[in-house]
């Protein structure tokens, strides 16, 4: 019974069918690394992304637009236990971006990009007279690059850290539950941080992030397990606090020290990362005797370009390997003898029909154990995109997602499809 549930999940049915992230054109980046914006690598292929080159011609300052808008028709279908009693909702969803971009002479370039966000991976908490569900803030740096070296500091994201994705997914800038949360569990890292480059050859860069913050003040923190009552990640636990407190930040009790070394590889006809994330996050600032939690994240990815007939065809694949120690979940000062460990993998392709237009799919598995548990999660995605003009895209896609707990005897999860537009200002 339980094999029938999970293939009922994991069919594709199209005809039935805030932290944020990432996409918009089907433009590749250049092959050189270094020298573009911290998000060029960051987004997946086709996002709009404040990709700032530095001009050593240019003088003066400057300062351009740019963003995205998305929106369209949600259609879901639920698979919940019988004691669940929500009803599928078919919400109209939108989210957009807009951020400016610009330098002050020929090496020092910034970028500042707000996100009206999608309500939730499932588009439920959206609202008007209230102000929307969460403005989130995504670039906020400023960069020097010369040489092939460049330094940002602000609100960065770690261009090596994201696991490459579809274009033709992207109808909702990579928001929703569908692809989105891979993303995030495998590692994804965006926040207050550091993050230098330097262009080694004209294919390899070197590269590293750091940053020292409250477990909010970063994505990458959703990568670390291990439940701290009542919740079952310690970033949860700093973010129950918003909202709660005086002045609605996180709790301050809560610190992590993160660090990712990496390597990037960009030529013609292939990409490919690789990564290791290393960290330490104190649940306790306000004691000396308690203990931290460390762990580390290995993450490798690549993605090829081939010329086909049909058009190009761009297969790419994902995996991640995570490690941490987990405190006791009533009294941080002992460590528990077992280790959280989780693994993501995902695959997919794309294939450009006509110049940015064409269909891609993606499946994703993230994988997680900690002790007396085993979770198991499926996304996969099957869509298209048509752009009537340069900067406007129509979208189609059907999801599932399935999610299997050890103990449970049934799959829960959900189907969607998503009929959707989109504007693109790059």
């Amino acid at each position: 019974m339980r094999t029938l549930l999970i293939a009922s999940l994991l069919v594709p049915t199209i005809a039935h069918a805030e932290i944020e992230f990432p996409p918009e054109s089907m433009r590749r980046e250049p092959i050189v690394v270094a020298v573009t914006d911290t998000d060029a690598a960051v987004e997946p292929a086709g996002t709009v992304t404040a990709t700032v080159t530095p001009n050593p011609t240019r003088r003066g300052k400057w300062i351009e637009p740019y963003g995205a808008i998305a929106g369209g028709v949600h259609l879901q279908s639920l698979h919940q236990p019988a004691d669940v009693k929500t009803q599928e909702q078919n919400p109209t969803v939108a989210v957009s971006r807009l951020g400016i971009r610009g330098g002050t002479g020929p090496y020092v370039t910034f970028a500042s990009e707000f996100e009206a966000s999608l309500g939730g991976p499932m588009g439920y908490g959206s609202s008007v007279w209230e102000g929307q569900a969460a403005i989130a803030i995504r670039d906020q740096y400023v960069r020097y690059a010369r040489a092939g070296w460049s330094i940002a500091a602000g609100r960065v994201a770690d261009p090596a850290s994201y696991d490459y994705v579809s274009a033709h997914l992207g109808d909702l800038l990579y928001t929703d539950l569908y692809t989105r949360d891979p993303l995030l569990y495998s590692g994804a890292d965006r926040g207050n941080g550091l993050y230098g480059s330097y262009q080694v050859t004209k294919y390899l860069t070197v590269g590293a992030t750091f940053h020292s913050t409250n477990p909010t003040g970063i994505t990458g923190t959703l990568a670390i397990g291990g439940k701290l009552q009542p919740f079952d990640r310690p970033f949860y636990l700093a973010a129950a606090q918003v909202g709660n407190s005086q002045n609605n930040l996180p709790d301050q009790n809560l610190h992590i020290y993160f660090g990712s070394p990496s390597l990037l590889f960009r030529s013609e006809h292939l990409e490919a990362k690789a990564e290791v994330q290393i960290y330490s996050l104190d649940t306790q600032q306000s004691i000396t005797d308690d203990q931290s939690i460390r762990g580390y994240n290995l993450r490798l990815g690549a993605r090829a370009h081939l010329d086909t007939p049909a058009g190009e065809l761009s297969p790419f694949a994902n995996v991640s390997r995570n490690k941490n120690e987990i405190l006791d979940p009533t009294d941080s000062k002992y460590r528990l003898a077992e280790l959280f460990r989780s693994y993501t993998f995902s695959t997919g392709v794309d294939l450009n029909l006509r110049d940015r237009s064409g269909v891609g799919a993606s499946y994703a598995v993230v994988d997680t154990r900690e002790p007396a548990q085993h979770v198991r999660e499926h996304y996969l995605n099957l869509g298209a995109s048509y752009w009537v003009e340069a900067g406007f895209a129509l979208g189609l896609r059907g999801s599932i997602f399935a999610q299997q707990i050890s103990g449970e005897t049934m799959t829960t999860g959900a189907r969607s499809v998503f009929m959707t537009a989109r504007l693109v200002l790059d």
